[in-house]
């Protein structure tokens, strides 16, 4: 069991599966849902109003899209997120859909290389939400 101070209130808790306490935690997805709320009822809203609005650091908004969480709509800034690999904009992720086929098939490649025989492929629907 990992024991650590959580880097958002100091408490000592017990690191399972997140970064922050389950108080922080819990804290942090009503954030993301007054986010998320504003953002469904204000659609193409700039980034900067929905952080205006929301009281929300941009940071944190970049992160929800980064995470895959939120995604950009048309006024809400297209060219805001740029694919981690080639620089092209995308709505939400680190990287678009044609560096993420890429990836998987150097993996793929990489993974066949060390282990013959075995075959690896990706269950469809994994990138929607």
């Amino acid at each position: 069991m990992d024991i650590a101070n959580c880097p958002r209130c100091g408490k000592l808790f017990s690191r399972m599966s997140s970064p922050i306490c389950e108080l922080c935690e819990k804290e942090e997805e009503q954030i993301f849902q007054k986010v998320k709320q504003f953002v469904e009822e204000n659609p193409n809203s700039p980034l900067e109003t929905v952080a205006t609005e929301t009281e929300v650091s941009v940071k944190k908004i970049m992160k929800y899209l980064r995470d895959g969480r939120l995604e950009i709509s048309s006024g809400m800034g297209n060219g805001t997120l740029k694919c981690d690999s080639c620089g092209k904009p995308i709505n939400r992720g680190r990287y678009c859909d044609t560096c993420v086929i890429n990836i998987n098939q150097q993996v793929t490649d990489a993974f066949a290389k060390k282990m013959p025989g075995v075959v690896m492929h990706t269950r469809s629907g994994d990138r929607k939400r």
